[in-house]
């Protein structure tokens, strides 16, 4: 396996300014890594074209999207059913399809039939007036009718981000300090009369721009196919030994709520507050809220990570056992669990791709590079760390009391590289 020395080649996986417009501006997700990253790892790896990608935790598919330039197979697993639709839209194939053929048919037929929409307006009071709540869902109904069967899966994708932008566009609220979450506002519900059909066909025709533009210089014969599942890490839907390799990010030690960013299109898309979003928002990685309190210490974590936990739960800060600790119990469940299903899935020889990054609980510092490295080997894993870089710009800023506990905290990313062995005997 390669070695930390060739660090210089591999390029930094934080997001320029150029990667925050166009087909990565359809949704500002927090924790996308830039396209340059991937393209290094992939290289410092050596994959190449008969190679199979998997990504387990696809968030906004920036995966895929290097992959699809790059003429490679890809997959991708992601739990959030709004991410798995922007990333599903994103599918270099949907440019051999004539979408502005098939908007206009969306917007003509919504306007000449009689559409009752199926969505309960008072779901959506938070953020939209009942008039654009409904003209929205009768566009909604009328791409359910253009993008019926497995076959128009990622159409029905492209349209329903589509919408999930005209949503963004008209509705009554804006982002907070916190970059995942949203500040709700008391909307003033007004008979303002909005031309939904007009945004709706203007930011059609801007992401297919944004399409052509990624794409460019992909021939129509090598845009290769990208499946995107919607499902957890824990239980990947893959056979064994199916994957090459996996280039990803899993979720952060930094009590991200990556289901609120995205709370708007999820009760679009017709899910319960209760029912629907909560279960989503408790079942992924990394949630800030306890969904399982008897969970027990693992000594397959390692020791980093136990001795993190083993300080966190003797804090004299309050609910630091209570709340706190509960919390990391879960990160770590999830986290060697969905290592144990990418280790089934990898062929012998195959190799994974985590970006990790370091955070702090109060004084005490996550190090979850090492921590990730110490889990994987105790799985059988080969590991070793391929880049380190000193982070700037960290989530934890947000909240400028974090410094009265450490000052000038320093924060690392890390690129973590694990290769399963080829005979598992040895």
């Amino acid at each position: 396996m390669k070695t930390v020395d060739q660090n210089h080649n591999i390029r930094s996986a934080k997001r320029g300014k150029n990667e925050r417009i166009g087909i990565h501006g359809w949704h500002l997700y927090y924790a996308g890594y830039s396209e340059s990253f991937v393209e290094d790892i992939i290289k410092y790896m050596g994959v190449n074209e008969e190679s199979i990608i998997l990504d387990p935790w696809m968030g906004s598919g920036t995966t895929a999207v290097v992959c699809q330039k790059l003429g490679i197979q890809s997959f991708g697993n992601e739990l959030n059913p709004a991410m798995v639709t922007f990333g599903r839209a994103k599918s270099a194939k949907l440019l051999d399809s004539d979408l502005p053929a098939l908007v206009n048919h969306i917007i003509s037929y919504t306007q000449s039939n009689t559409i009752h929409p199926v969505l309960d307006s008072s779901r959506m009071n938070e953020y939209l007036n009942e008039s654009d709540c409904k003209a929205l869902d009768r566009l909604r109904c009328s791409v359910d009718h253009f993008c019926e069967g497995n076959d128009s899966i990622n159409k029905k994708s492209f349209f329903y981000a589509v919408l999930f932008r005209c949503l963004r566009a008209v509705g009554n609220f804006k982002s907070g300090s916190n970059p995942t979450w949203l500040i709700k506002e008391i909307p003033e519900l007004t008979n303002e009369n909005r031309d939904i059909y007009s945004i709706f066909k203007q930011f059609t025709y801007s992401m297919i721009k944004d399409l052509s533009y990624t794409y460019q210089d992909l021939f129509t014969e090598r845009r290769p196919e990208t499946v995107i599942k919607e499902g957890n890490s824990r239980n990947l839907d893959f056979e064994d030994e199916s994957i090459d390799y996996v280039v990803t990010s899993p979720p952060y030690l930094t009590r991200i709520d990556y289901a609120v960013s995205t709370k708007p299109e999820l009760l679009f898309l017709g899910y319960e507050e209760k029912d629907g979003f909560d279960s989503i928002r408790r079942s992924i990685m990394g949630a800030p809220v306890i969904a399982d309190k008897n969970i027990v210490l693992n000594e397959m974590w390692g020791r980093t990570c136990l001795n993190f936990l083993a300080s966190v739960e003797n804090h004299p800060t309050k609910a630091a056992k209570s709340y706190y600790l509960p919390i990391y119990l879960q990160y770590f469940r999830d986290a060697i669990e969905s290592l144990q299903e990418i280790y089934r899935v990898l062929k012998p020889g195959g190799q994974a791709s985590l970006v990790v990054q370091s955070s702090y609980f109060k004084d005490v510092e996550g190090k979850l590079g090492e921590m990730y490295i110490e889990m994987s080997k105790n799985l059988g894993f080969e590991a070793h760390l391929a880049k380190r870089e000193e982070i700037k710009q960290h989530i934890a800023h947000v909240n400028t009391r974090s410094s009265m506990y450490v000052k000038n905290k320093v924060y690392y990313e890390d690129a973590v590289i694990l290769q399963k062995r080829r005979d598992e005997n040895k």
